[in-house]
């Protein structure tokens, strides 16, 4: 069931609301019953198929945490490691099969020419998510870092709608302790507010702004893979418009997502902070899915860095050498694999490739000026911040960057993003053959979306003194927006909160679009 939907905006959300809160009056046991239900009502929408699915990966990776938590107790380390490498090895398999099989099968047919038939295997809602959330849940008990849960708490850490189907990540020991808190299931007025409000900013996002920015895009796309020529600015607007398409649309999810679940009493993490503010791809990385990079760094980036650093030094390596092994190297796998996380085909993997080449960039310039930074500090020459010019200058080539690559990230294949890269660059003519991308609507929604993310501050800073999500406290004075306003419930606060609810709902029967994220 899609967020921007009125069975769910005037069925589901009351309905959760209501049970929830109603039940939880007289009992948090029947609360978290009542919840759990609506979250696999939610997810059996798309089919009850996957609800089985769902279900078997909540009940089997709840049987291996209680396996492990019963061989820690005995002191069996050697089963611990055992049932980490099982568990991991069989949600990895479950995703490999639904999400990757058909492409490695189509991979080998056109290496080799078998020719193999695999019946088309439709892609699980979510899987890539709830995937990844237990993945982390099984490394976190196999380190110690974990309670045991009982089967009712697990299902809904596990299920729990909000951030079920496209996050954000989240880790158990984020959401247990409010569910087990004696406070969940009772109404409390303010969680209530700031919910709904940043559930209305979400809904905003994805209809008024993704959707119409997805209706001019979508058709210079379709011309560039039929071949028909783009003009420099034709290409450009491809480009920039799907780069800020995705980010209201994945962003607007995610406001969503922490608002229901702030609605429901529960904090979820932040996914969004303003990334294409950001001065450099290191940062934007810090701030664009920031649950998925959190993911990554603690469960991919840093096992695979350290033993190849440890490695590094036993070889007796420095300098860039050291650099190039235990930086450039893994941060470039890392990000392969986030590529490929994303979705079964080459685009996806060439996009993970740029973005491991941006970071390995960014790293060695930072190990430069690090290191140009001492030497000037040992000859007793003084070492000034960036200059204002070399901080815009860092940031436009960070949004030219993202832009790049996320024309990779939105063509149908490889030869595609090239070609619309060759009309970026200038190479396809001034001249354009595809659809007119000049209409004033389209200017006015371009401009309207990027003024909103450069200049404005974003969801939780307009909500920041009401504590928005669970690690606001760390990210509240990173990003600041030329133009600042936070929210108050005062009239003009009322009357902002009326205006974005009433444009996200007017819009809804264009915003029945699916989310972008549900494809990956």
């Amino acid at each position: 069931m899609l967020f921007n939907s009125f069975e769910f905006i005037f069925g589901l959300l009351p309905l959760s609301l209501l049970l929830t809160y109603g039940v939880g009056r007289w009992s948090r046991v029947g609360a978290k019953i009542a919840l759990l239900a609506v979250s696999l009502a939610f997810y059996a929408w798309s089919g009850p198929s996957q609800l089985t699915l769902l279900l078997a990966s909540i009940f089997f990776n709840f049987a291996v945490v209680a396996l492990t938590h019963r061989a820690q107790r005995a002191g069996r380390d050697g089963w611990v490691r055992a049932l980490l490498i099982a568990g991991v090895a069989s949600d990895l398999a479950l995703l490999g099969w639904y999400k990757y099989a058909n492409f490695a099968v189509q991979n080998v047919d056109d290496l080799t020419g078998i020719k193999y038939q695999l019946q088309q295997i439709a892609l699980p809602l979510g899987i890539s998510f709830f995937t990844f959330q237990k993945i982390a849940y099984l490394i976190d008990t196999a380190r110690g870092e974990t309670r045991p849960a009982n089967l009712l708490d697990f299902s809904l850490f596990s299920a729990f709608y909000p951030q079920l189907i496209a996050g954000p990540i989240v880790r158990f020991r984020e959401v247990m302790p409010q569910l087990q808190h004696r406070s969940f299931g009772r109404l409390i007025g303010r969680n209530l507010m700031v919910g709904l409000l940043l559930f209305a900013i979400g809904l905003f996002k994805k209809t008024v702004i993704a959707d119409a920015l997805g209706e001019y895009v979508n058709p210079l796309y379709a011309s560039a893979t039929h071949g028909q020529s783009l003009s420099l600015a034709s290409a450009w607007a491809a480009g920039a418009g799907y780069t800020l398409q995705l980010y209201f649309d994945f962003s607007g999810y995610s406001d969503m997502a922490i608002g229901i679940a702030r609605g429901l009493g529960i904090k979820l993490p932040l996914n969004f902070h303003s990334p294409l503010r950001a001065p450099s791809i290191i940062d934007y990385w810090r701030r664009w899915h920031m649950t998925l990079q959190r993911f990554i760094v603690s469960y991919i980036f840093q096992p695979m860095a350290l033993p190849l650093n440890r490695l590094a030094a036993n070889l007796r390596l420095d300098g860039w050498a050291l650099f190039l092994f235990g930086m450039a190297v893994p941060v470039f796998v890392t990000f392969v694999l986030v590529g490929i996380w994303h979705g079964a085909g080459w685009t996806f993997a060439a996009f993970g490739a740029m973005h491991g080449i941006y970071l390995s960039a960014n790293e060695a310039w930072r190990e430069f000026h690090g290191r140009r930074n001492r030497r000037l500090k040992r000859e007793g020459r003084p070492v000034g911040p960036p200059k204002g010019w070399q901080i815009a200058s860092a940031h436009a080539l960070t949004v030219v960057a993202v832009i790049f690559s996320q024309v990779m990230f939105r063509s149908h294949s490889v030869s595609v993003a090239t070609f619309i890269w060759r009309s970026m660059v200038g190479l396809g003519g001034l001249t354009s053959n595809a659809i007119d991308t000049y209409s004033r609507s389209f200017i006015a929604t371009l401009v309207m979306a990027a003024g909103l993310v450069f200049l404005m501050p974003n969801s939780q800073q307009i909500m920041g003194r009401f504590d928005p999500a669970l690690n606001w406290r760390e990210w509240r004075h990173t990003a600041p927006a030329p133009f600042s306003w936070t929210w108050k419930p005062n009239l003009p606060g009322l009357m902002f909160a009326g205006l974005v609810l009433f444009l996200g709902i007017a819009f809804v029967q264009r915003g029945r679009a699916v989310f972008l994220y549900f494809n990956f």
